[in-house]
């Protein structure tokens, strides 16, 4: 049986050998894991709740090893958090007359 506590700070890495970053959230739904949160930008997230972490979907991870989680290669990301659209931030209306209606 493994903990919660047991797989933070555990280094995700894939069956290819590339480091993804460390384990810095674990996401649950009902009391099964869904997804883990790794690198920097999770780290961030952590502290301030802004940034795109990257989070491995559950069913990516392959092998739980003493000192490491191993995951597929090129795991999916899931989406962190759902935002509203950015296009229109900061844009500004033109100067012109508007029509009156």
């Amino acid at each position: 049986m493994i903990r919660l506590s047991d797989l933070r700070d555990k280094v995700i890495a894939t069956l290819d050998g590339e480091t993804l970053g460390r384990v810095h959230e674990v996401h649950c739904d009902g009391g099964r894991v869904i997804a883990l949160s790794c690198g920097p930008a999770s780290l961030i997230e952590r502290w301030t709740d802004h940034g795109q972490a990257r989070q491995v979907p559950w069913e990516c991870v392959c092998r739980l090893e003493r000192d490491r989680i191993l995951v597929t290669p090129d795991p999916p990301q899931r989406k962190s958090k759902t935002r509203a659209s950015r296009s229109r931030e900061g844009t500004r209306r033109p100067n012109g007359r508007r029509s009156k209606r």
